[in-house]
């Protein structure tokens, strides 16, 4: 009886400690240091959200830049299956996007997360025809957004946009 009673009481304070204290303490660092991240990262315009900086949302209207598929992928590079997913998605974005003849590879491959917000800068300037004609604007102004919005990688020298701040940058043009 006294070892059940001893087996409770740890997994009381088990419990106590790990789920209750160890949660607020994550929680309070969280709050503390990474606010926008830990509330969900969102982005808003005339105070209404419009989205998330972290999450790919879906754009498929032809003015807007359009992200990675939100298809969620874990197959492997050399599948049959993979190579049939990613020439469907080549054949639709050539003939979304007529006047380029190579599809950049972050627009053809699913992500392992399906949520990936960013494009690398050749996914970005690969779509620039196709929205400056269905927005009617020189296609000048958009590469300048996409130079503007611009990152760079602090590990490596690749440098990508966010999917959705471009596309707001887009409709504050008009």
């Amino acid at each position: 009886m006294s070892k059940i009673f001893s087996s409770l009481r740890f997994l009381l304070f088990a419990v106590i400690l790990f789920g209750g204290l160890y949660t607020l303490l994550v929680t309070g660092i969280g709050q503390l240091f990474f606010n926008h991240q830990a509330n969900g990262s969102s982005v808003t315009r005339e105070e209404q959200v419009v989205g998330s900086s972290l999450v790919g949302q879906d754009f498929s209207e032809t003015k807007y830049f359009s992200g990675r598929s939100s298809e969620v992928s874990q197959l492997s590079p050399v599948s049959k299956e993979q190579a049939d997913h990613v020439r469907q998605r080549k054949e639709k974005l050539l003939a979304e996007n007529p006047t380029e003849t190579q599809v950049p590879n972050d627009l053809v491959t699913a992500s392992a997360s399906g949520v990936d917000p960013d494009i690398s800068l050749a996914a970005a300037n690969f779509q620039v025809e196709r929205i400056a004609k269905a927005r009617q604007i020189n296609p000048q102004k958009i590469h300048a957004i996409i130079n503007e919005t611009a990152e760079k990688d602090w590990f490596s020298s690749r440098e990508f946009v966010n999917v959705l701040q471009l596309n707001l940058a887009l409709d504050e043009l008009i």
